[in-house]
């Protein structure tokens, strides 16, 4: 048994804000719970469900992270995030959302236990929407990906 009950939240540096809050509640219908201007800084706490939020921090002054690194393991301490989609409906609005905003090609990689669809947001931050699905483990190698038919 583990004495923790899942992530409270995730923290990333932005230029913007508002953009960041956008996207999220656009796209996943997230919740904002804070939204707190503190002069020097900015930042929100969004809900992404089951009591997960993103929160992001615009600050003042330059930072060397305010937009995301593209190449995978390359990315600082926080590689990407995977949010964890309920069911194969949500899962397949999001694709689709995703793929026409722009954040997406849609392509969807199976990994015999678990789906993944990767995409990016506003600021190049390298995320993912997982569904878990009764399967076998596979490796990368194994794997199989789909694209997008719209």
């Amino acid at each position: 048994m583990t004495l923790s009950n899942g992530c409270n939240h995730v923290t990333i540096v932005t230029k913007d804000v508002d953009r960041f809050i956008e996207f999220y509640t656009t796209i996943f219908e997230a919740e904002v719970r804070l939204d707190l201007d503190e002069g020097m800084l900015r930042h929100a706490l969004i809900d992404m469900g089951c009591d997960f939020c993103l929160h992001p921090f615009q600050v003042n002054w330059q930072s060397e992270h305010e937009e995301g690194l593209s190449e995978i393991f390359a990315r600082g301490h926080v590689d990407h995030f995977a949010l964890n989609i309920s069911d194969e409906s949500s899962f397949d609005l999001l694709r689709k959302r995703l793929v026409e905003c722009g954040a997406s090609e849609g392509r969807v990689r199976d990994f015999g236990i678990v789906q993944v669809l990767s995409f990016q947001d506003p600021d190049g931050m390298e995320c993912e929407l997982a569904l878990w699905k009764e399967g076998e483990p596979l490796t990368m190698a194994e794997s199989e990906s789909e694209a997008y038919a719209a």
